[in-house]
């Protein structure tokens, strides 16, 4: 199964250390080009843009 996420979903996963849901539920996730610019340039959410930049390396 192939799934594209946004960006609420992942901040709200990453804000209660769960991320590693998706992996469990669905394999492999797609974080659009659009999404993952979102993420890692608000501010406001730099400790998230961190542990994304983190899966990005993984991939």
């Amino acid at each position: 199964m192939i799934v594209v996420s946004d960006t609420t979903p992942l901040i709200s996963l990453l804000k209660i250390r769960r991320l590693d849901l998706l992996e469990s539920l669905f394999g492999a996730v797609h974080i659009p080009q659009g999404v993952f610019d979102e993420l890692t340039a608000n501010p406001d959410f730099a400790e998230e843009a961190s542990e994304i930049q983190e899966c990005e390396s993984r991939r």
